[in-house]
């Protein structure tokens, strides 16, 4: 997979937020994760009857958890 090369000299990685983020996988080499601050949350329709995905903000728990997967290897910046 590629996220687990190295990068090439004179590029960064950058996450474009999704859910690796909240995952324990670690990515050598992230020093940047930009974060929109939205997720699908599961939601159902009584009148329906149907569940369907739907968009909403992060929690501040999400956010700091999101956050803290950068970092973990070496300094670097996360913004939410």
């Amino acid at each position: 997979m590629k996220i687990f090369a190295h990068a090439l000299v004179g590029f960064r990685k950058v996450i474009l937020e999704t859910i690796i983020a909240e995952t324990s996988v670690t990515i050598p080499g992230i020093k940047y994760v930009i974060d929109p601050g939205l997720v699908k949350v599961r939601s159902y329709s009584p009148d329906s009857g149907i569940e369907s995905l739907i968009v909403v903000k992060t929690s501040k728990a999400q956010a700091l958890q999101r956050m803290g997967v950068q970092g973990v290897k070496e300094l670097g910046n996360a913004s939410v």
